[in-house]
């Protein structure tokens, strides 16, 4: 089971890491700039600098996800990451959009789109996907 074409249960996880990845590579360059009031923090101010540091942490979160689509069981901590990190940080988006005046946006914007990302994530989890492949069987 070391290539996805070794196991075709695999396909899906790789196909979903793939896709992330790609989604992440195009979306988050102009997430900020496509809807602001959903994804840029303006108070006190904006900080731009704060937004080239997430721009970049994500896109090196794509190239890992695209590459370890290549073999999604041998890469499934790049998933683990995907999952703890997005609740971690959607989790403080939460917090922040409640204590942060003017920042309640986020409430429809990047705070649930982080939540969705954790759940579609743990779903297609190279791991927890092949154990419930195998339960079918």
């Amino acid at each position: 089971m070391n290539r996805v074409n070794d196991n075709i249960s695999m396909r899906v996880p790789s196909l979903f890491m793939l896709i992330l990845g790609i989604g992440l590579l195009i979306s988050m360059p102009f997430a900020y700039d496509i809807w602001p009031a959903g994804f840029r923090w303006v108070n006190p101010g904006i900080n731009t600098a704060y937004e080239h540091m997430i721009v970049a942490i994500y896109l090196g979160l794509a190239i890992c996800l695209i590459k370890g689509s290549r073999d999604p069981l041998k890469h499934s901590i790049i998933v683990d990451f995907t999952i703890i990190s997005s609740f971690l940080h959607g989790t403080v988006m939460l917090i922040d959009a409640f204590a942060v005046e003017h920042e309640m946006t986020h409430l429809v914007g990047d705070v649930p789109m982080m939540f969705v990302l954790v759940a579609v994530a743990y779903y297609f989890h190279p791991e927890r996907y092949l154990k419930s492949q195998m339960k079918k069987q």
